[in-house]
């Protein structure tokens, strides 16, 4: 008979991985954890035990063999004086006396002379011994009288046998409750440790799969999935709400991610099927040097665009990912004002007006390249979409609260206020602009540079005039002497 192997469905594991969940709760380390605390709490109990037991049973017992040893060392006196004569008389007369010690005076057989009780509950051998034991007794009244003593038994000189207990009673009765009470203690203590690790350990359990099961949900593809927060400001409260921001950022990314492949896309399906158009009619014209060089000069220009855009692509990924980029002191105020003179003739060849209002002793920590790029960037925009005769500010200072402000205004058509946002993310370019040459990565790489050095970029109203509200850019990046 032939034998095939048939792989397992998928649900199965998952049944099995259910059905062991009962037993991954006992190797979870907050069960772990909740054993050692039964067993920290079962020590402690034990020693409180100990304790209270040798504070006060102990002590009870103690105080009763020092009693009947006081005696003993009385009535071995008595014996050493006055004979057996002696010691027999303070015998009878001290167990006459009905009080909480026992005697016994026995020969040197074992046979009871005189005392509490018929017969030696033990013999003793050449030296004095601690002894414990039941007896049983007849009360006045005629009823047998049960109870337990504590005592020393031992031979005097010549033989004769001596014993001097005491009668437990109450004594006994107490040591017996309070030493079963620690027990009870002991064993409520073990039971209520382990039940508290228990209810530990599953409550943690439980936010631990909430957790794994964000992550396997997302893994799965549902990048809108969160981790519950239970606003309990506990560890796991703090470990989801930091997953939830890095799924925030993860869900940021692919959505910027998906955006920048639509953008380019579109941005790159024009130029391309110009670049295709253009050589074709060249290709179909009959040969001419003049037309077909001028065929090839606007292929380079539409691939200098190209290259221009994955150049600003590479630029833009190269800031974001935050390298290993050199910090170094900027003169800001002696850069920004070569940047202004840099641009002047720039803005006048378009008629446009361009000028710098830019605060002395500005300085701050920052990759100089990086710091020129953005300026330059906010300029050249402002630049791009302000109509000839039309104003261009750039202004610099430090703020109220220690950090620079660098702000470049306009009075071009500017951009709505729900928009602003949206057009500091890659590839964003509005229907408006869509008729000038960019990609769309201008502002985008001013927004990472300003996050790089621990700033942002704001978007707000530029110069109002002749009936519109140009665009404002603010770059606000720390000061080095506010620097934390």
């Amino acid at each position: 008979m032939d034998l095939k192997f048939v792989p397992r469905p998928p649900q199965a594991t998952g049944e099995f991985r259910t059905r062991r969940t009962g037993f991954a709760l006992l190797r979870t380390t907050t069960f772990r954890l909740g054993l050692v605390q039964a067993g920290i709490v079962l020590s402690f109990v034990v020693a409180l035990l100990l304790y209270v037991y040798f504070a006060t049973a102990g002590q009870l017992l103690q105080d009763s063999d020092q009693l009947a040893d006081q005696e003993y060392v009385a009535l071995e006196r008595a014996y050493a004086e006055g004979g057996m004569r002696r010691l027999n008389q303070e015998v009878v007369e001290r167990a006459a006396r009905q009080g909480p010690l026992l005697y016994i005076l026995a020969e040197a057989s074992g046979a009871v002379i005189t005392g509490d009780f018929r017969q030696l509950p033990s013999v003793p051998g050449e030296t004095a011994e601690r002894v414990d034991f039941n007896f049983e007794r007849i009360d006045d009244a005629g009823a047998p009288l049960r109870g337990r003593a504590r005592g020393r038994v031992g031979r005097l000189i010549n033989g004769p046998i001596l014993l001097v207990a005491r009668d437990l009673g109450d004594t006994a009765l107490i040591a017996g409750r309070i030493t079963r009470t620690l027990w009870t203690v002991a064993i409520i203590g073990l039971v209520v440790s382990v039940a508290s690790g228990l209810i530990a350990a599953r409550q943690a359990s439980r936010r631990a799969e909430e957790l794994a099961a964000t992550a396997r949900a997302v893994m799965g593809g549902d990048l809108a999935r969160r981790a519950p927060v239970r606003d309990a400001g506990d560890e796991f409260d703090a470990l989801a709400e930091a997953m939830n921001g890095m799924l925030d950022r993860i869900q940021q990314l692919m959505h910027t991610t998906r955006t920048a492949g639509d953008a380019i896309a579109h941005d790159l399906r024009s130029p391309l099927t110009r670049f295709r158009q253009k050589l074709e009619a060249a290709l179909e014209r009959p040969p001419e040097i003049v037309a077909d060089r001028e065929a090839l000069r606007n292929a380079v220009d539409e691939a200098d665009r190209l290259v221009d855009m994955f150049s600003a692509v590479l630029r833009l990924a190269r800031v974001e990912a935050a390298g290993n980029w050199r910090m170094e002191r900027i003169q800001a105020s002696d850069v920004l004002r070569e940047l202004v003179e840099f641009y002047e003739p720039v803005a006048e060849e378009k008629g446009q007006t361009l000028s710098g209002d830019v605060a002395d002793r500005l300085a701050l920590r920052g990759e100089p390249g990086l710091f020129t790029q953005a300026v330059s960037n906010l300029i050249e925009n402002a630049m791009k979409y302000t109509p000839e005769g039309g104003r261009v500010e750039v202004h610099a200072h430090k703020r109220a609260d220690g950090r620079i402000e660098i702000a470049v205004l306009d009075n071009g058509p500017g951009v709505p206020p729900e928009e602003r946002d949206r057009v500091l993310e890659r590839f964003v370019r509005l229907e408006t602009a869509r008729s000038s040459p960019g990609v769309g990565l201008g502002l985008s790489l001013v927004s990472a540079v300003a996050r790089l050095h621990r700033g942002g970029l704001h978007l707000r109203d530029g110069i109002s005039e002749a009936g519109r509200t140009g665009l404002g850019a603010a770059l606000v990046l720390p000061s080095l002497d506010t620097e934390g």
